[in-house]
């Protein structure tokens, strides 16, 4: 359409960014290593112990968190220590939060006329829980390892 704006979200490669970084974290163990160690520093023995898996499954996803930027190691004797780098989990939410929040009227309204207008709700412990409702159909999506409710 001539004369609309186009979204930021659109035009910003940052997008790319975001993208990547939430496939690193889109790995339940990773999130879990990840809730871990904003805890504080601890050796892969820890990772290991603390979430039951392997040691050889613990430094692959360590390793994966280190090289998308997440994590910092260091050696002391034979040991290997993992601690979050910091700010890197609240520089990721701040980019979601730029790429995908609305700005001005237009778009508010666009996200309305296709019927994802918010509705709210108190959630269990009192808090207001926005649920997006979207399109007609889709109540029955199935989820990986999920039982389809």
């Amino acid at each position: 359409m001539p004369g609309r704006k186009k979204l930021r979200c659109v035009e910003d490669p940052g997008i790319l960014e975001l993208a990547e970084g939430l496939k690193v974290l889109a790995d339940p163990n990773r999130l879990r290593i990840l809730c871990l160690l904003l805890r504080g520093e601890r050796c892969v023995c820890e990772v290991e112990r603390e979430l039951g898996i392997s040691q050889q499954l613990a430094s692959h996803h360590l390793n994966v968190l280190k090289e998308a930027g997440f994590l910092v190691s260091r050696k002391e004797g034979t040991s290997s220590y993992y601690a979050v780098v910091a700010g890197k989990v609240e520089d990721l939410l701040e980019v979601m939060r730029r790429h995908l929040t609305l700005e001005g009227e237009d778009e508010a309204a666009a996200v309305s006329c296709c019927a994802n207008a918010p509705a709210s709700q108190e959630g269990e412990n009192g808090e207001t829980v926005e649920r997006f409702h979207v399109g007609a159909g889709r109540g029955n999506v199935k989820t990986r390892g999920g039982s389809g409710r």
